[in-house]
C-alpha cells in the first residue's frame, strides 16, 4: 500500500504504517478469499467516485460490527464487520485512506477475531497505541487510529471477557466521537459504536448509568441518520434493543413502547433476504414477549411467536445466531403455555430450548442462560405432569447454568433464583428438608447479589420469604417465620404502589402475619395481616383471576380476629369478603370448594354466637354446594360433606346423603399421587369422619353401613397400597394404556388444583389462575370418562368403588372379627362371624372419652424400656399398680362385654380356644386388648379365653394369597452397629433357627453380610423372614421408619414398594415394631402393618423392648410352626399364643410388661 505524504511527517508513524502493511498483507493472504465472499456483495454497485457514497459506506459497514449480547433473550442483529469493505471502497486520496496506517489494519483485526490469533491482535493494539500517542489530535489519521484501537479492544473483550479491554474501547471510542465534528459523515456510526460499547459494559456489569449512556449515544445516532439511509434500520434496531433493556430494569412502559416502535421500523425498513432480517425479527419478537409478560395481552405473545418463528426459519443451520433465536422462540412458547395451559405449547418450548442448548458449544457465554431457560420449562412440565424425571432434569439444567455463570455476572442472581424455585418445588413434593435448605441458600444469594433499585429485587425477596415460610410450616421454628416476614416486608417496601406485583407481595406478607398470630396470639399481628390483605384485595382489579383468592384470605383473617375479640363487625366483614370470593369464582374452579367451605365456617360462627336458624341454613347451603361442585378436589369436597353432615344433624335432618357424598370422594383421594408424608397430614380428618359417620349409622341401626364406612376411612394410605397392588395392577394387565392415563391424570389434577394462591407469579413457573381453572375442569372430565370406560370392562364393573358389607364379611374365616369404634358421642363394637350375615352390635356403655384418656396414660408404662418396675428402685409398687389398671379397664369396659356377646366367657380349654381378631380405631389402636383381664387369681383373663390377633383393616385379610410352594426362611441379623446396643437376645433367636435347618431351608445374613441390597434380594427369594435388628419408628413420617442393617437403613416404604406376593410369616424381633404413630390416631402404619402391605400376611411383632425374652418366644413359635416342616403361617397366631403362655408361666401373669408386648397381626 502506498503511503502519501499527507499521512504524517513523523517518521515513526511512517515506520508503524509500514509495519502494519507487512503484518496486514500476511493476514490478507490468509483471509482474502473469505472476506471477498462476505463483503463483495454489500459494496457491489457503489460509486467509488461519489464522495458521499464513499463516506457513508464505511459508516454503514462500521455499524455492521456490533457485538452479540451475553443475554439470550436480546441479540443484536449485525454480525459482519466493516474493515475489509472499507479498504475496498474508500477512494484513493480520501483522508481516511491515505494519511494513516489505520485503515489497512482492518483485515488484520478481523483475522485476529476470526481465527483467534492473539499475537496479531496484540501487535495491532500496540501499534495503534503508539500511533495514537505520537499523532496530534488535529491530524486526520488520528481518527482512524482511535477507531481501529476501539474496535481491537472491543474484539479482545469479546474473546477474553476482560472488562479492562472494554473500558479502553469506550475510552478510545469516546475520544473518537469527541474529535469528530458535527456534520461529519461518520458521526452517527461512531456514536452508534460508542453506544454499543456502553451497552456491552452494562450487560457485563449491570450498571444503569452505562445503559443510559448507550441510549443517549444511539438516540443521537438515529437522529443524525437520514431516512432512507442504509444504516437507519441497524441503528433503530440497536436503540430499541437498549430501550428494552432499560424497561426490564426500570419497568417504565414508555421504554418498552419505544423499543417496539424502533424495532418495528427496523424490520419494515430491512428488505427480505437481507442477512440482518432474522436478527431484527428476533429482537422485535423479544420486545413483544416482554410486553405480554408485563401486560398480559394475548396478542402480544402471538406477535412474539410470529416474529421469532420467522427469525428461526430465515436463519440457516450452522449460523451462530440459530441457538439464540431458538431459545427465544422457546421462551415465547413457554409463556403461552403458562397463560393458556396447552401442553403442545410446552412441548414446543422444550424442543426449541433443547435445540438451542445442543447447538451452543461449551464455553459459549450464552450457554448458561439457555440451560437455565430449558430447566425452567422442565420444571413447568413436572408441575403439570408430575414426572419426577422432569424435576431432576430441571435441577440438572439450572445447576449446570449456575456453574457456568461467573460470580460477577449479572445473570448469576436470576440463575440462583430459578434453581432455588426448583429446590423448593422438590421439597413441596418429596418433603426432604435438605431441599428447602438448598432453596433458601440459592434464593438468599440471589437476593444479596441483586442491587437495590433492580426491578427483580422485590420478586427475589418475596420468593425467599415464601421459602422461609415453607420451612417454618415444616419445622415450626419461629426464626424462620421472622425471616419470612422480613423478606416479604422488604419486597413490599421496594415495590411502587402502582406496580402490578404489589398485590401478590402484600398477599404473601399478610399470610405470614396471620401465621404469626396463630402461633403467638398477638393481636397486632392479625391487624397487620388484615392491613396487608386489604391492600392486596384493593389493588387487584375486578376481573383479575387472583381477586377471589385475595378476598378469601382477607375474609379468613377477619374471622380469626372475630374468634379472638368477638366483635361481630369482624364476622360481618369475613362473611362479606368470603361471599364475594365465592361469587367471583365459577363452578368447576379448583378453589371453589375451598372458598365455600370457608364461607360455611363463618356462617357457622354466626349461628353459634347469634343464634337463629338463618346462619345455620346458610352454612348448610355453602357446605352442600362445596360438596357437589364440579371441581376435582376430593379432599376439600370430603371436608365440605363432613361439615354439611354436621349442620344437617343440627337441623334435625338425616346426614345420610352428606356422609355418602363424603365417602364417595375417598376413591378419588386414593389415586392422587401425593407423597406418603403429605397423605398422612390429612388422615386425622378422614379418621374423624369415619368414626363420626359410623357412630351415627350405629345409632340408627345401619350396622352394615357403619362397617363399610369404618373400612373406607381406616388406614387410607395402606388401603391405597392395596388398591394399587390389585385393582390398578389388574387394570394395568387388562388395559395398560387406560391404566397409565388414569394414573397420570390423577396426578395432574392434584398438581394443577393444589397450587397455593399466595405465591408470587414472578419467576414462579405456574400457569395463570384462569388457565389453571380451565385445565383443571378438562382434566376432571377426562378422569370421569376414563373411570366410566374402565367400568365397562369385564371384571371391572366395581372399579374404584368401595367394598360392600357382604364382601367385607368374608374376611371372617377363622373366627370372629371385632371392630371397635370410639367417638365422643358413643362407643360400640361390631362383630362379624364366619358364614353369618348378621352383624352383632355390642354397645360399650361404660366406656367414655375420659376413660379412653386414662387408658392411654398407661401405655407409656407398658412400653417404656426404663419403665420396667424391676429397674426402678423405690417405685415398684406404684408402677405395678399403674400397669395393672390398664388391662383391668380394658377388660371391664371393652373385652368382657364383647366376649360375653360372643358367648366366649365360659371356655378355658387351651387346645380349643377360639380365635378373635381385633380391629380397633382411634386411640384404641394402641391398647393391648389381647392382655385385658383382672389378674386377681380368680377371674379368667383374655388369654385364658381366646387367642388374639390384630388387623389394621379387613382388606388385609381378604387379599391374602397363599401358595403351595414355600421357598424357605431368611434370617437377618447385622450384629451391633455404631451407637447401638447389641440385641444379643435377638441374635439368640437366630441361633435357635439353626436346629430347623434339616426341616426347612434357612438362609442367614449375619454381620457384614446383612446389607440392604442383600436383604431385599433375600426377601424376594424366601417365603418367610426373621429380622433380628434394631429399628426406629418415624413419628413424623411413618413410611420412613427403618430397620438398621450393616450398610444402612431399610425403610418401610422401600419394603412395601416391592409388593412381594405369596409370602408367609415375618417375625420382627426388633424394638416397637407394632406401635403406631400418635400423630395419626387411626393409622396402623407401623413396621408390622408395613410388612402386611409388602405381602407378608402374617406378622409377629412387639410393642416395646423385650430383648431378654425374644429367644424363648421365637424358639417356641418356630417349634410349633416348623416341627412338621409344613411352614403354615396361618397358625402363627396360635403358635405365638402358646409361646406367650410359656413365658407367662415362667415370669407370672402380673408381669404384664414382659409378655403383653408380643402380638400377632394378620391371618
Amino acid at each position: 500500500m502506498t503511503v502519501t505524504s499527507s499521512c504524517s511527517e513523523d517518521p515513526r508513524v511512517l515506520f508503524l504504517s509500514g509495519l502494519f502493511d507487512e503484518w496486514g498483507s500476511e493476514f490478507e493472504e490468509r483471509v482474502c478469499t473469505e472476506l471477498a465472499v462476505n463483503y463483495e456483495a454489500p459494496v457491489a454497485g457503489l460509486d467509488h467516485n461519489s464522495c458521499s457514497e464513499a463516506t457513508s459506506c464505511p459508516a454503514h459497514l462500521e455499524a455492521l460490527r456490533i457485538d452479540q449480547t451475553r443475554r439470550p433473550r436480546q441479540l443484536l442483529d449485525i454480525k459482519t464487520t466493516k474493515e475489509h469493505g472499507l479498504e475496498k471502497i474508500t477512494p484513493e486520496g480520501h483522508p481516511d485512506k491515505s494519511g494513516s496506517s489505520s485503515r489497512p489494519r482492518a483485515p488484520w483485526t478481523r483475522q485476529c477475531k476470526h481465527l483467534g490469533d492473539f499475537k496479531y491482535l496484540g501487535g495491532s493494539i500496540e501499534c495503534h497505541s503508539k500511533a495514537i500517542e505520537i499523532d496530534p489530535d488535529s491530524h486526520p489519521g488520528k481518527l482512524g487510529f482511535l477507531s481501529n484501537r476501539g474496535i481491537s479492544q472491543h474484539n479482545r473483550f469479546e474473546r477474553l471477557g476482560e472488562v479492562s479491554d472494554l473500558d479502553r474501547a469506550i475510552e478510545y471510542r469516546f475520544q473518537l466521537v469527541q474529535l469528530t465534528p458535527d456534520g461529519h459523515a461518520e458521526k452517527p456510526v461512531r456514536l452508534d459504536g460508542l453506544g454499543n460499547s456502553w451497552l456491552c459494559r452494562f450487560e457485563r456489569l449491570g450498571a444503569l448509568g452505562d445503559l443510559d449512556l448507550a441510549i443517549d449515544c444511539q438516540s443521537q445516532a438515529v437522529g443524525l441518520t437520514l431516512d432512507g439511509h442504509l444504516d437507519k434500520p441497524a441503528r433503530l434496531n440497536n436503540l430499541g434493543h437498549s430501550c428494552l433493556y432499560r424497561f426490564e430494569r426500570l419497568g417504565e412502559l414508555g421504554d418498552l413502547d419505544l423499543a417496539i416502535d424502533c424495532q418495528s421500523q427496523a424490520v419494515v425498513l430491512t428488505p427480505d433476504g437481507h442477512p440482518d432480517k432474522p436478527a431484527r425479527l428476533n429482537n422485535l419478537g423479544n420486545s413483544w414477549l416482554c410486553r405480554f409478560e408485563h401486560l398480559g395481552e394475548l396478542a402480544g405473545i402471538d406477535h412474539a411467536i410470529g416474529c421469532l418463528s420467522q427469525a428461526v426459519v430465515l436463519t440457516p443451520d450452522g449460523h451462530p445466531d440459530k441457538p439464540a433465536f431458538l431459545n427465544n422462540l422457546g421462551n415465547s412458547w413457554l409463556c403461552r403455555f403458562e397463560r393458556l395451559g396447552e401442553l403442545d405449547d410446552l412441548d414446543h418450548a422444550i424442543d426449541c430450548q433443547s435445540q438451542a442448548v445442543r447447538l451452543t458449544p461449551e464455553g459459549h457465554p450464552d450457554k448458561p442462560a439457555f440451560l437455565n431457560n430449558l430447566g425452567h420449562s422442565w420444571l413447568c412440565r413436572f408441575e403439570r405432569l408430575g414426572a419426577p424425571g422432569d424435576l431432576d432434569l430441571a435441577i440438572d439444567c439450572q445447576s449446570r447454568a449456575l456453574e457456568l455463570t461467573p460470580d460477577d455476572h449479572p445473570d448469576r442472581p436470576p440463575h440462583l433464583n430459578s434453581l432455588g424455585i426448583s429446590w423448593k418445588r422438590r421439597f413441596e413434593r418429596l418433603g426432604e428438608l435438605a431441599d428447602i435448605d438448598r432453596a433458601i441458600d440459592c434464593q438468599s444469594r440471589a437476593a444479596e447479589l441483586t442491587p437495590d433499585g433492580h426491578p427483580d429485587k422485590p420478586a427475589r425477596l418475596n420468593n425467599l420469604g415464601n421459602s422461609w415460610l415453607c420451612r417454618f410450616e415444616r419445622l415450626g421454628e419461629f426464626g424462620d417465620l421472622d425471616r419470612a416476614i422480613n423478606c416479604q416486608s422488604r419486597a413490599v417496601e421496594l415495590t411502587p404502589e402502582c406496580h402490578h406485583d404489589k398485590s401478590p407481595y402484600l398477599n404473601s406478607l399478610g399470610i405470614s402475619w396471620k401465621r404469626r398470630f396463630e402461633r403467638l396470639g398477638e393481636l397486632a399481628d392479625i391487624d397487620r395481616a388484615i392491613d396487608c390483605q386489604s391492600r392486596a384485595a384493593e389493588l387487584t382489579p375486578d376481573g383479575h383471576p387472583d381477586k377471589p383468592a385475595r378476598l378469601n384470605n382477607l375474609g379468613n383473617s377477619w374471622l380469626c380476629r372475630f374468634e379472638r375479640l368477638g366483635e361481630f363487625g369482624d364476622l360481618d366483614r369475613a362473611i362479606n369478603c368470603q361471599s364475594r370470593a365465592v361469587e367471583l369464582t365459577p363452578d368447576g374452579h379448583p378453589d371453589h370448594p375451598c372458598y365455600l367451605n370457608d364461607l360455611g365456617a363463618s356462617w357457622m360462627q354466626h349461628f353459634q354466637h347469634m343464634g337463629g336458624l338463618s346462619g345455620l341454613k346458610k352454612a348448610c347451603d355453602a357446605f352442600r354446594t362445596g360438596t357437589h361442585t364440579a371441581a376435582f378436589k376430593p379432599g376439600l369436597q370430603m371436608l365440605c360433606a363432613d361439615n354439611w353432615a354436621k349442620t344437617l344433624k343440627l337441623l334435625n335432618c338425616s346426614p345420610l346423603e352428606a356422609y355418602q357424598a363424603a365417602f364417595s370422594s375417598l376413591p378419588r383421594i386414593v389415586w392422587i399421587r401425593k407423597t406418603i408424608e403429605q397423605r398422612h397430614k390429612n388422615l386425622n380428618r378422614v379418621n374423624d369422619l369415619s368414626t363420626e359417620a359410623a357412630a351415627w349409622a350405629i345409632s340408627t341401626h345401619h350396622y352394615d353401613l357403619a362397617l363399610e364406612w369404618l373400612e373406607q376411612g381406616r388406614s387410607v394410605v395402606w388401603a391405597q397400597a392395596l388398591q394399587l397392588r390389585d385393582e390398578f395392577k389388574d387394570l394395568l394387565s387388562a388395559e395398560p394404556e387406560l391404566a397409565h392415563k388414569l394414573y397420570n391424570i390423577a396426578f395432574q389434577l392434584d398438581t394443577v388444583g393444589s397450587i397455593p394462591t399466595s405465591k408470587t407469579p414472578i419467576l414462579e413457573p405456574i400457569m395463570s389462575p384462569l388457565s389453571r381453572a380451565q385445565c383443571h375442569h378438562q382434566l376432571a372430565r377426562d378422569w370421569d370418562a376414563l373411570v366410566a370406560r374402565a367400568r365397562t370392562l369385564p371384571g371391572f364393573e366395581s372399579f374404584l368403588l368401595p367394598l360392600k358389607s357382604s364382601e367385607l364379611k368374608r374376611a371372617a374365616t377363622d373366627g370372629p372379627i371385632v371392630i371397635v369404634n370410639t367417638h365422643q358421642t358413643r362407643w360400640d363394637a361390631l362383630a362379624i362371624l364366619p358364614q353369618q350375615e348378621e352383624i352383632i352390635h355390642v354397645p360399650l356403655t361404660q366406656f367414655s372419652q375420659v376413660k379412653l384418656g386414662q387408658l392411654n396414660e398407661q401405655i407409656p408404662l407398658l412400653m417404656a424400656q426404663e419403665g420396667n418396675p424391676r429397674n426402678t428402685q423405690g417405685s415398684t409398687c406404684s408402677t405395678s399398680e399403674g400397669i395393672a389398671k390398664l388391662p383391668a379397664l380394658l377388660w371391664s369396659h371393652i373385652v368382657k362385654p364383647v366376649l360375653g356377646a360372643l358367648s366366649y366367657l365360659g371356655n378355658t380349654e387351651p387346645d380349643t380356644l377360639p380365635h378373635v381378631t381385633w380391629c380397633t380405631t382411634g386411640s384404641l389402636s394402641f391398647l393391648p386388648l389381647h392382655a385385658a383381664g383382672l389378674y386377681d387369681g380368680i377371674s379368667p383373663n383374655t388369654p385364658d379365653l381366646v387367642f388374639s390377633s390384630y388387623t389394621p383393616m379387613l382388606n388385609t385379610l381378604l387379599f391374602h394369597k397363599t401358595s403351595s410352594h414355600h421357598a424357605g426362611l431368611l434370617a437377618v441379623g447385622p450384629d451391633s452397629l455404631p451407637g447401638q446396643v447389641n440385641p444379643a437376645s435377638a441374635f439368640e433367636g437366630l441361633k435357635s433357627l439353626r436346629k430347623y435347618s434339616d426341616i426347612v431351608e434357612c438362609s442367614y445374613l449375619e454381620g457384614n453380610s446383612a446389607t440392604v441390597s442383600a436383604t431385599l434380594a433375600g426377601l424376594a427369594e424366601h417365603s418367610w423372614v426373621h429380622f433380628a435388628c434394631h429399628s426406629t419408628w418415624n413419628y413424623f413420617n411413618p413410611s420412613q421408619s427403618v430397620f438398621y442393617l450393616r450398610d444402612g437403613a431399610l425403610s418401610l416404604e422401600e419394603i412395601a414398594r416391592h409388593q412381594f406376593q405369596y409370602k408367609g410369616l415375618a417375625f420382627l424381633s426388633a424394638c416397637q415394631t407394632a406401635i403406631s404413630s400418635h400423630y395419626i390416631l387411626d393409622e396402623a402404619t407401623h413396621m408390622a402393618s408395613g410388612m402386611l402391605m409388602a405381602g407378608y400376611p402374617s406378622v409377629v411383632a412387639t410393642w416395646s423392648s423385650v430383648a431378654e425374652d425374644l429367644s424363648l418366644v421365637a424358639d417356641t413359635v418356630y417349634s410349633e410352626l416348623l416341627e412338621d416342616g409344613k411352614m403354615d403361617h396361618t397358625q402363627s397366631g396360635r403358635a405365638l399364643h402358646k409361646a406367650v403362655k410359656v413365658l407367662r408361666e415362667k415370669v407370672g401373669d402380673k408381669q404384664i410388661w414382659r409378655w403383653a408386648p408380643f402380638v400377632h397381626i394378620g391371618v
